[in-house]
């Protein structure tokens, strides 16, 4: 399976300690292609289906489409790197702006 960058793909979160969320949801892949051919793991942005207003830049709406049947927020503040054998079925993906926004919240969080 070639992951591509700003792909949505299930993944399953399971199991999550603490508050880091879990199940099986929707994902934006976050790591480059290069990386992704390279390592074992792969980072992603879990998507939420409880919508935040005002959320910015912890999180970003991203539509429904494609196979992603349900208006979603991007957590981004939820970012990880998880292995591989997590990331299941491609559900759709992100526009360049989308991607773009979300790679500028991610780094006003970080700071």
């Amino acid at each position: 399976m070639e992951l591509i960058k700003g792909d949505i793909y299930l993944v399953n979160f399971n199991p999550s300690k603490g508050g880091e969320i879990g199940k099986l949801r929707p994902a934006i892949i976050m790591s480059c292609e290069e990386e992704n051919t390279m390592l074992s793991t792969v980072i992603v942005i879990p998507l939420s289906t409880v919508i935040e207003d005002n959320a910015l830049p912890y999180r970003y709406p991203i539509t429904k489409r494609e196979k992603l049947k349900e208006k979603s927020d991007a957590c981004i503040y939820e970012i990880r790197a998880l292995s591989k054998i997590r990331v299941k079925e491609k559900l759709g993906q992100i526009t360049q702006n989308e991607l773009k926004f979300i790679q500028k919240a991610l780094c006003e969080i970080l700071g």
